[in-house]
């Protein structure tokens, strides 16, 4: 009787250890379970931020509730860096939080209002909260100086023109126009814009004065240093004064090509007060279209607001509920996009010399080529830099040396051998000072190229020498990558950004919204009738061994060819700047998740 309790003891322990043992495992996995379940959350988090920076969500509240059905005001409730980073549009109006948290984006529950909820409305399950900051503390500072030159200045002052051209001799009847630059340091941007200026015109007469018989080109280059260095061109012409009653000791207009400038996520806006400045269209050919004042004897300080700078990054945290109290915090740093917010400098951006000639010894070999350019003869052919969704106006047509500038003017002035009958809406204009850095050699060039075939490759938008894509992106929300690897044919619709490596040959009716880049050596032809729009940008950059078949790689020694681009094959054409286009374009290689780590 005693052994048999005794054994019946040992074997109810030894079952209550087996259940206890079972329980805890249980409770083991269910554990794990609710922690991979809390991590899955937080990633959830962190795509929700990025589908949100990519333009896919709208502001709830909305920010710009004036119009909110236009393209303009749909932009303005759109999320970018700086919306992220800002209380007041980070977040809605009725979160108290003093995080950044993109609640006015990503919509946090009601009832447990520190979280956004996944499925259900359990308060206890999933969900993830988010906050963003800038890693890179580009804060609230701006620090930038200008210099500036007109076109035909007096000998040895770049900055001075003396009227009448040739100037006369000391003392007699002149008019004398020089800008004198502006150095900023440390300009607090915290309110969101500050106020300051970008120089001075200085307007002297000197006895009846003279006449300003023609328009002369000026730019007033702004260089940031603070939070990094950009570069923007402010650009205009000093306007004649010769009229029918007028006195030649009359101050001349001066016309800015805009009113608004956008320096690496800056907005720069002019808004001098002298001479009643206003948005003026002055018919061409060209067409001169931008913010007018009448220059004053004395100084004319070109004031205006330049905007907080947008960093290039984002440090999002995202934190992953899951059940029995689980949480999982990740962070990941979000970069703005493949080419840290810059498009090309111009409508149609053409990078290259007049000529080069065939160096068969070189590394890697080089050939013979000549500048092309045919803008094409139709009376319905419009080149505009004029933005389509924003006060920007950029060149419409803009070149890398002023030998080829010259070439584009005598074209678009109908000079022959191209009869061009269209229209352009600003002035062509020599863009090297502010050529972005993917475009200032063909190495650097050819690093990006090989960043956006990686990105074509894995989404299966690759096209090899000799195959045709089938599409060319999405037309309506300007979004999507092809990738040509040698000569292609565009007919149709497309969208986002469209690289060639080969020839680009526009055929038939098309209609393209993004970014279109062309490398190969043969450019950019268009053949048959019909009508075609590229809404965007395009550039023109031809070099050896931009095409990723043919395994030659650009050196730092290896130089630009000459651009080709040749539009006499008939049909209508309209090539407008549409910087929405081109962030749409960009949403491919934007707002990526360049890594995450579990905290």
């Amino acid at each position: 009787m005693v052994m048999a309790l005794l054994v019946s003891f040992l074997l109810l322990v030894a079952s209550a250890g087996l259940l206890l043992e079972a329980a805890f495992n249980t409770q083991n996995v269910t554990d794990a379970t609710a922690e991979q379940q809390a991590y899955n959350a937080a990633e959830s988090g962190i795509q929700s931020a990025v589908n949100a920076l990519r333009g896919n969500v709208n502001a709830n509240p909305l920010i710009d509730t004036t119009s909110p059905a236009t393209t303009a005001s749909a932009k303005n409730n759109k999320l970018n860096f700086v919306k992220a980073l800002k209380l007041s549009t980070s977040n809605d109006p009725a979160d108290t939080s003093t995080t950044p948290r993109l609640s006015r984006w990503v919509g946090y529950n009601g009832t447990c209002n520190d979280r956004v909820l996944i499925g259900g409305a359990d308060c206890t399950k999933y969900a993830y909260a988010l906050s963003v900051r800038d890693p890179d503390n580009t804060g609230n500072q701006v620090s930038f100086h200008t210099t500036a030159s007109i076109s035909d200045h007096d000998s040895g002052d770049a900055t001075q023109v003396t009227y009448p051209r040739p100037p006369s001799t000391p003392g007699a009847n002149t008019v004398v126009v020089k800008y004198y630059p502006n150095s900023v340091t440390d300009l607090d941007t915290t309110p969101g814009t500050a106020d300051t200026n970008y120089g001075r015109f200085v307007v002297t007469i000197n006895g009846t004065g003279a006449p300003i018989e023609a328009f002369n080109r000026f730019e007033i280059v702004v260089f940031m240093t603070k939070p990094y260095d950009a570069v923007r061109t402010i650009r205009g012409y000093i306007e004649y004064n010769t009229c029918g009653g007028c006195s030649q000791a009359t101050p001349p207009k001066i016309i800015f090509d805009a009113q608004s400038y956008t320096l690496q996520g800056s907005q720069i806006v002019l808004g001098f007060g002298w001479g009643s400045p206003a948005n003026q269209t002055i018919l061409g050919p060209p067409q001169r279209y931008g913010y007018e004042a009448n220059l004053q004897s004395g100084d004319n300080v070109v004031t205006g607001t330049i905007s907080s700078p947008e960093p290039t990054r984002l440090l999002v945290t995202s934190t992953g509920y899951g059940p029995r109290g689980a949480t999982k915090t990740l962070q990941a740093i979000v970069q703005k996009d493949f080419f840290n917010g810059l498009a090309a400098p111009a409508t149609l951006t053409l990078i290259g010399p007049p000529s080069t000639t065939a160096c068969p010894t070189c590394t890697p070999a080089q050939p013979a080529s000549t500048f092309t350019f045919n803008p094409g003869s139709s009376a319905v052919t419009v080149y505009t830099g004029d933005d389509m969704v924003s006060t920007d106006i950029i060149p419409p047509i803009g070149t890398s040396n002023p030998q080829n500038l010259d070439d584009v003017e005598g074209s678009v002035s109908g000079l022959p051998p191209h009869p061009f009958n269209g229209t352009v809406v600003g002035a062509p204009t020599d863009i090297s000072v502010e050529t972005p850095w993917w475009l200032q050699s063909p190495l650097a060039l050819d690093n990006a190229i090989r960043g956006l075939y990686t990105t074509a490759n894995s989404s299966g938008r690759y096209f090899p020498s000799g195959q045709q894509p089938t599409s060319f992106g999405n037309n309506t929300t300007g979004q999507g990558i092809t990738f040509c690897d040698g000569d292609c044919t565009f007919t149709g619709l497309g969208g986002g950004i469209l690289v060639v490596t080969g020839k680009l040959t526009l055929h038939g009716n098309f209609n393209f919204k993004g970014l279109i880049v062309v490398t190969g050596q043969a450019g950019v032809e268009r053949s048959g009738g019909g009508g075609g729009t590229i809404q965007g940008n395009m550039v023109i950059s031809p070099y050896v061994g931009s095409q990723i078949s043919d395994g030659v790689n650009p050196t730092l020694t290896s130089q630009f060819l000459a651009p080709q681009y040749d539009l006499s094959g008939g049909g209508n054409s309209t090539v407008a700047y549409d910087s929405s286009a081109v962030a749409g374009g960009l949403v491919a290689v934007s707002n990526f998740v360049l890594g995450v780590v579990e905290k």
